[in-house]
């Protein structure tokens, strides 16, 4: 048989596999009897028959490991693709793309493709939610359909992100038909323009744990139940706090009102006495509302204060953060106008502010901001970041080199500076990039200027000679 010889490719003994199943007779136990293999080893080789062809292609090639063909050949065939690109990188000082462990492969696959159906917000039995594609529970597409194959995987795992996501999507839909008094949260950021309308986005609520009788009464009238209808968890339902403010909930509140109340406590009725008459009874009851009265005022008083200070403060905030991203982007176009007038080589006064911009930097976090410059967008990137910088340094031209050393001296200071700290930056600009003042254009004339009218005179008449009178 050809899975007994020593130099059989995997690939071609699931063939052989695959062709003995054909016969009458056989199965994966007769197989198990017949190769001395192992029923995880026999179905981690069929599982490689439904690898796509490019994949084959280049496991058949010896250009993939077994691990890696492994791998991808236990998902779904629309994710296999998506999978064999991350078997791959190129890195600065690559010509061409090399190939990473299996465990990259394996982590991404864990990360963006299996989702733990024991986390799922609804019943693994409902065949409702997507009755194309049946019930979780019986799914083959899902680890724990085959715990052969799925032997190193934890917990039943769902092999197929699109059913998965298109069965939360609709439990949330029959979760709100059925209760549209829960409030809708989101747990993950995104751009406030992406965000639905009536949802409570992240940090707008706080999360309670949820009451051991649901049918108590709320510690305060802003306790719900919510709905998370994006983000992590999303389709389960928790217990939310709507109120940042909460007087119950929130610690900070809850320390102001303590304190509040321990600068002005409430106040309290005087006991009576034993030979109180019915006016003095009056009388002290009078007083106490009128105390009651008056600390009630204070009170509100104190409360539109603190409201009018915290507006303030919080457009001096809002003032500040525009102010200061205006500065930072004013900065980080200070810093490439910098770059891009990098001179071939240093004159005596920029090697000093040079040498001055070496003795400001940070030894511990310079080198992470210019690495993720060259490093780009890549998340998978496995390079520490001097072998990135190193590896940028090799790419780099002669003459664009005192550009990568200014860029070196330069990224750790493009933030805004503390309060009476030196600025690195600005004193590169004077010496490397200095701002050209705007020339003065000439005033324009209005055309009444350029040729002013000229009026002539009226023509002298002629002296009339006075005859003379004989």
């Amino acid at each position: 048989m050809d899975s007994q010889r020593l130099d059989v490719h995997p690939y071609e003994e699931a063939r052989g596999f695959q062709r003995l199943l054909d016969m009458p007779g056989y199965d994966v136990a007769a197989l198990v009897l017949k190769s001395n293999k192992s029923a995880s080893h026999i179905y981690a080789r069929l599982s490689l028959l439904q690898l796509i062809p490019d994949v084959a292609q280049a496991f058949v090639e010896e250009r993939i490991t077994a691990s890696h063909a492994n791998l991808i050949a236990r998902l779904p065939q629309e994710h296999q693709a998506a999978a064999f690109e991350q078997c791959w990188r190129k890195d600065w000082n690559d010509k061409e793309p090399h190939l990473l462990p299996a465990k990259h492969v394996t982590a991404w696959i864990e990360t963006n493709l299996y989702l733990a159906l024991a986390d799922a917000p609804f019943d693994l039995e409902d065949i409702g939610l997507n009755p194309a594609a049946g019930a979780c529970a019986t799914c083959p597409r899902r680890s724990g359909f085959n715990t052969s194959l799925f032997a190193d995987v934890q917990g039943d795992q769902c092999l197929d992100g699109l059913c998965y996501q298109s069965k939360v999507a609709a439990y949330i839909d029959r979760e709100l038909a059925t209760r549209p008094q829960l409030v809708q949260i989101e747990t993950t950021w995104r751009p406030a323009k992406e965000q639905r309308p009536g949802i409570l986005p992240k940090h707008s609520y706080r999360e309670l744990d949820t009451p051991d009788n649901p049918d108590a009464e709320p510690p305060c009238p802003n306790t719900k139940s919510a709905l998370i209808v994006f983000g992590r968890h999303a389709g389960k339902t928790i217990t939310v706090c709507t109120d940042d403010h909460c007087p119950v909930h929130d610690p900070a509140t809850v320390a102001r009102l303590a304190k509040q109340e321990a600068d002005n406590p409430a106040p309290v009725m005087e006991p009576a006495t034993e030979e109180e008459t019915e006016e003095e009874a009056e009388q002290r009851e009078a007083e106490y509302e009128q105390r009651r009265t008056e600390h009630e005022v204070e009170q509100q008083r104190r409360d539109e204060e603190r409201k009018t200070e915290y507006e303030r403060q919080q457009k001096e905030y809002e003032a500040e953060q525009k102010r200061r991203e205006k500065l930072s982007k004013a900065r980080t176009a200070t810093f490439e106008r910098i770059l891009d007038k990098a001179p071939a080589m240093f004159t005596a006064a920029q090697l000093r502010i040079f040498l001055r911009l070496l003795v400001h930097i940070d030894p511990y976090s310079f080198l992470e901001e210019v690495a993720s410059h060259f490093a780009g967008n890549d998340e998978n990137a496995q390079q520490t970041d001097e072998e990135i910088v190193l590896a940028a340094l090799d790419n780099t031209a002669d003459e664009k080199l005192t550009g990568f050393a200014l860029r070196l001296a330069l990224t750790d200071h493009v933030g805004i500076p503390m309060e009476n700290e030196p600025d690195p930056l600005s004193e590169a600009e004077a010496a490397f990039a200095p701002p050209q003042l705007k020339a003065s254009k000439p005033k324009k004339t209005s055309k009444s200027e350029e040729t002013p009218m000229t009026v002539k005179a009226p023509p002298k008449k002629s002296a009339v000679k006075k005859q003379k009178v004989a």
